[in-house]
């Protein structure tokens, strides 16, 4: 069975699946995420039970999965093991806005460790998830709430999927949150050293550029740490820190390490993944196309060679 198809028939998780997801069992001593924690600090309290079992956490959490998906979820998310972490580690404040996200575990854990948050989560095309699933899509819809009332946006790993209309999503994105509020982003670095060891090896440095049926399941842009700064700032987001994080184990050779070290500009900036924190400082009243991301100060239209393909091949998908 296809997972589409698998999605589509079920709909439900039972409660008990849940709430073995959230048990914690004894495991090996926490992670420094957690030792450097105050005392008798309540956010780090919820997150030591994953700290030292995540991997049992994940398989439980998927249990409802039947056993010809349930591995591909679970080693999804033991991949981005790091990065979920680095994610859960910080308080989240009264409403937030989950947007583009497609990974229900870690949907879950969010909620657990930020009980008094109040949770949306947006995606257009998610796989199954036991929470409510806003579907709209995130580059031609407005967000369905109102100006100024979010606390927190969660905006990771999904802009460079993006290929029509970033801008509008950006603006989306300020338009909901409070003055004040937080953006946590991250996106693949088309800086990164992992793109010259691709380079190296005869590869293409954006890992996935192949031909996806659908284009969305692919990268079709891979942003720099300079054009996320101009995106963000034309509506009114301030970068509070920008850094590049190695969450996987890619390997670099000293070779690269010591060009990238003499010839970079910015070293500190080509690590695998650009992670931003933002604060809305002033509200935007229009979505901005800079220049030196849209050359036609526009989005994506739909003209030229992509029009015609469509014109001349309306029943090209039945060819599939």
């Amino acid at each position: 069975m296809g997972l589409s198809s698998f999605f589509k028939r079920e709909r439900h998780a039972s409660n008990e699946a849940l709430k073995r997801a959230g048990q914690g069992v004894e495991g090996p001593a926490p992670t420094s995420l957690v030792k450097g924690a105050p005392n008798g600090d309540p956010h780090a309290a919820r997150l030591r039970p994953l700290l030292q079992d995540y991997d049992g956490a994940v398989s439980r959490f998927y249990e409802f999965l039947p056993d010809d998906v349930r591995q591909i979820f679970v080693d999804d998310a033991k991949y981005h093991k790091t990065r979920y972490l680095d994610m859960l580690s910080t308080p989240l404040g009264s409403d937030v806005v989950e947007v583009g996200s497609d990974k229900p575990f870690l949907t879950h854990m969010l909620r657990t460790v930020n009980p008094a948050s109040n949770f949306h989560t947006i995606s257009i095309d998610v796989p199954f998830s036991p929470y409510p699933i806003i579907r709209i899509d995130i580059e031609s819809e407005r967000f369905p709430f109102e100006d100024g009332t979010i606390s927190n946006v969660l905006f990771t790993e999904v802009l460079e999927h993006l290929f029509r209309d970033p801008a509008w999503t950006v603006f989306q994105i300020s338009r909901v949150l409070k003055e004040g509020g937080s953006l946590f982003l991250t996106t693949p670095n088309a800086c990164g050293y992992d793109c010259l060891v691709n380079l190296l090896n005869q590869t293409n440095p954006n890992g996935r550029a192949q031909f996806f049926e659908a284009m969305e399941s692919g990268h079709p842009h891979l942003w720099t740490p300079t054009e996320c700064q101009l995106i963000l700032a034309a509506h009114g987001l301030d970068i509070v820190e920008m850094t590049t994080v190695d969450y996987y184990e890619i390997p670099q050779s000293n070779a690269v390490r010591q060009f990238l070290a003499i010839n970079s500009t910015r070293p500190d900036l080509n690590g695998q993944v650009i992670k931003i924190i933002a604060k809305k400082s002033r509200t935007c009243e229009t979505v901005v196309y800079p220049n030196e991301i849209f050359p036609a100060k526009r989005p994506v239209q739909l003209t030229g060679a992509l029009l015609k393909w469509i014109e001349s091949n309306p029943e090209r998908a039945d060819h599939a």
